[in-house]
């Protein structure tokens, strides 16, 4: 009897269909190829891309909130591209300043097919003058959520949420602590969790801020 090799897709609680998982496998191909060239992630990550990367990016799914979703600083597309092919029901904007990362996701994004993310060549401090407001921001290793959130807040709807993939561990009443002054009347909700990453033997924890 054969041990049944166990689906890291699954073990994140996500269902994908045939076309989605290959849409991801094919995401880590072409970044590793256009890696050679261009530097988009870490040459140490390259033999470990898709949990290091992809999904690492998918760790957030199940905090993510409304339809219109933007990933500031998305770089190579982490986490936006790998949660687009997730949530196909969502729509995502990918921001980033540097032209050569805007270049390779729009690339992505047209190879791929992948109709519900648009790319913004701008920096992320700039979204809350587009005069478009986001449901949910998402953003990997950017900054931290107590600096994000003044920055961001006008681009969130009055229902919406930052998450934020925190590197360190910080408890509510701290980020509440170093978010005082920062927080509109009445308060926010702050949340701190915590996801395992099939492949990684480690977690990847979040901090996350409801309006």
């Amino acid at each position: 009897m054969t041990m049944r090799e166990t689906d890291p897709l699954k073990d994140l609680g996500l269902d994908l269909g045939a076309k989605q998982k290959a849409k991801l496998l094919d995401f880590s191909k072409v970044l590793l190829q256009w890696n050679k060239r261009t530097n988009l992630i870490s040459r140490r990550d390259e033999r470990r891309v898709f949990p290091r990367h992809i999904l690492d990016s998918l760790a957030a799914t199940s905090f993510l909130v409304g339809k219109n979703v933007v990933d500031i600083g998305s770089g190579a597309g982490l986490p936006g591209i790998p949660l687009a092919i997730a949530c196909p029901h969502k729509n995502f904007t990918l921001c980033d300043r540097m032209k050569k990362r805007a270049h390779f996701m729009r690339f992505v994004i047209a190879n791929l097919g992948i109709e519900n993310a648009q790319v913004i060549e701008a920096p992320f401090e700039e979204i809350g003058l587009m005069g478009e407001s986001f449901d949910c921001v998402v953003s990997r290793g950017v900054g931290r959520a107590e600096a994000l959130w003044p920055i961001l807040e006008g681009a969130i709807t009055k229902t919406g949420r930052l998450i934020v993939y925190a590197s360190t561990q910080s408890c509510e009443e701290e980020l509440m602590s170093k978010l005082a002054g920062k927080a509109p009347q009445g308060g926010l909700q702050i949340l701190n969790a915590a996801v395992e990453i099939p492949g990684l033997n480690k977690s990847h924890r979040f901090h996350i801020i409801d309006k």
